[in-house]
């Protein structure tokens, strides 16, 4: 009779997120993912190479789910709906949210990660980006400003004022009140942006 393996790979995964969101990323040492789980130390290495292999799972999934939620509407010129989704997603999972949004994946990572992830995560990355160029050649062409100014006005529209919104609370482990939503819709509705035409 065949033995079917007691603890799935995302058990490890999702240990190791829970770890950092309570204690950083020392938090998250094999020893500690493997108690958090229940699990022999030893049953992780059949699944991940390394603690790196296991963060750098973790993170390239956070990161699909986020530029799932972001790309969209910045490719279609929709800040403000990418603002929104950002809110939204941190709402949907404040533990993932707090690990992908106020860390740093290197400075998490005590080695290199597999070279088929760390792809991966350089090509996630390059598809948020290529979405954000987009939105931000399309507010250019509208205005005289300098494509550098749009750019940092775009920039922090939908990805730095959000997440110093939800930053508090992100820190708290607590669910943001509604009011994160409203703020950033008011900043959208007063655009921040330059006018068409503007000098």
């Amino acid at each position: 009779m065949v033995r079917l393996a007691r603890f799935d790979a995302e058990d490890f995964v999702d240990a190791a997120v829970a770890l950092i969101a309570e204690g950083g990323g020392a938090a998250a040492s094999m020893a500690a993912i493997a108690r958090k789980v229940g699990a022999p130390t030893g049953s992780i290495y059949h699944r991940f190479e390394s603690r790196a292999a296991i963060i750098a799972t973790a993170w390239q999934a956070m990161q699909r789910a986020f530029v799932d939620r972001m790309a969209p509407p910045l490719a279609g010129g929709r800040a403000r709906d990418a603002a929104r989704g950002l809110v939204a997603w941190a709402r949907e999972d404040i533990t993932r949210a707090r690990v992908f949004l106020l860390y740093d994946l290197e400075a998490l990572l005590d080695g290199a990660p597999p070279e088929a992830l760390r792809r991966s995560i350089v090509a996630q990355q390059e598809e948020l980006e290529e979405a954000f160029r987009a939105h931000v050649d399309e507010c250019a062409r509208a205005t005289t400003q300098p494509r550098d100014e749009v750019a940092a006005r775009a920039r922090f529209l939908v990805f730095d004022a959000p997440i110093a919104l939800l930053r508090p609370h992100l820190l708290a482990g607590s669910q943001p009140p509604a009011f994160v939503e409203r703020i950033v819709d008011e900043m959208h509705a007063g655009d921040a942006m330059p006018a068409r035409g503007a000098a």
